[in-house]
C-alpha cells in the first residue's frame, strides 16, 4: 500500500485515464439503450425531452471516446524518462475503486484525510 509519493512514468497514468474514459464511454452507450427502452415503453408518441436526452447521451459517449483517444495519444508521445507523482491526484478522487484503477499496479491509496460522504441510495418507485 502506498501512503506517500508514487512516481510513475507519465505515460502510465495517461494510459490508465484513457482506459477509464473508454469505460465511461461504454457506460454512456449503455445509458442510450436504457433511454431508448424507456422511450419505446412510454406508449404512444415518444417524449421529445427523452429523445433530446438520448441525443445528449450519444454526444457524451462520442466526446468521451475522443477524450480517450487524446489521452492515449499523449501517453504514446510522452517521453519515456518523464515521471510524475500521482499520489496527490489519486488522493483527491472520491471513488476508491477509481483511485485504485488510476493509481496503477501496486498503488492502493490510503483512506482520504477527510471522510467522504458516500451519497444516498435513491430508488425509483411509485
Amino acid at each position: 500500500m502506498t501512503a506517500g509519493p508514487a512516481l510513475r512514468p507519465i505515460a502510465e497514468p495517461l494510459r490508465l485515464a484513457a482506459m477509464e474514459v473508454t469505460d465511461l464511454a461504454r457506460l454512456g452507450d449503455r445509458l442510450q439503450g436504457v433511454i431508448a427502452s424507456l422511450s419505446a415503453n412510454s406508449g404512444g408518441r415518444p417524449d421529445p425531452g427523452l429523445l433530446i436526452e438520448a441525443q445528449a447521451a450519444d454526444l457524451m459517449s462520442q466526446r468521451l471516446v475522443g477524450l480517450a483517444a487524446f489521452l492515449a495519444a499523449l501517453a504514446e508521445a510522452a517521453p519515456a524518462d518523464a515521471s510524475i507523482d500521482i499520489y496527490e491526484a489519486v488522493m483527491d478522487l472520491t471513488l476508491a475503486e477509481q483511485a485504485r484503477r488510476l493509481g496503477g499496479p501496486g498503488h492502493a491509496p490510503a483512506a482520504p484525510a477527510v471522510p467522504v460522504d458516500g451519497g444516498d441510495l435513491v430508488l425509483f418507485g411509485d
